[in-house]
């Protein structure tokens, strides 16, 4: 009678630790995931207010040098469309260095207030992107690593928690080089 009493309190014992460890994975993994999904959501409205600049000074462009540019019309193509922030995110960056070149060429353009608000606002927006990608790519990467370990990564599964994709896959890569990972 005691050694069933005894192996009944080992095996609540052991049960006990491994719910608790579950417990501390799954919170773990959600704690990621709501770090990513955060940085995300920053990404995600600068995008909109980066896309919004492209906008008003495709606009601008138009009005002060008569110029109309294709780049500009793909890029309101891409908000119908509703292209993955990536793609937007690519697309926006190639625009804000036509901008960017468009400014040098043409003098003229310094003289419109509202377009050296819209390009201290761009830059100002780019860093808060890149600075978010940054923070999203290094919780995607931890929470990618921890996906790749057993048996956190069947704790993944039941919850359906996935791996991300990286921002700035560059990066990402170079820093697993350095680690010696395979990407």
């Amino acid at each position: 009678m005691v050694k069933v009493l005894v192996i009944l309190l080992i095996i609540v014992i052991i049960l006990g630790i491994l719910g608790i460890l579950y417990k501390i994975i799954y919170n773990r993994l959600q704690y990621l995931n709501i770090k990513i999904n955060e940085a995300d959501k920053i990404i995600n409205d600068h995008l909109k207010k980066r896309y919004d600049y492209v906008v008003r000074t495709s606009h601008l462009i138009k009005k002060n040098i008569d110029i109309d540019i294709e780049l500009f019309k793909e890029i309101e193509a891409l908000k119908v469309k509703k292209a993955s922030n990536i793609e937007l995110d690519d697309k926006i960056t190639e625009a804000y260095n036509t901008i960017l070149k468009l400014h040098e060429d043409y003098p003229e353009l310094d003289e419109n207030r509202g377009f050296q608000d819209i390009l201290n606002d761009f830059e100002e927006s780019n860093e808060i992107i890149e600075a978010s990608k940054s923070y999203y790519d290094k919780y995607a990467s931890d929470l990618n690593g921890l996906l790749n370990k057993f048996p956190i990564n069947i704790i993944g599964k039941i919850h359906h928690i996935t791996k991300k994709e990286y921002y700035n896959t560059l990066e990402i890569n170079d820093n697993l080089l350095k680690n010696g990972e395979n990407f």
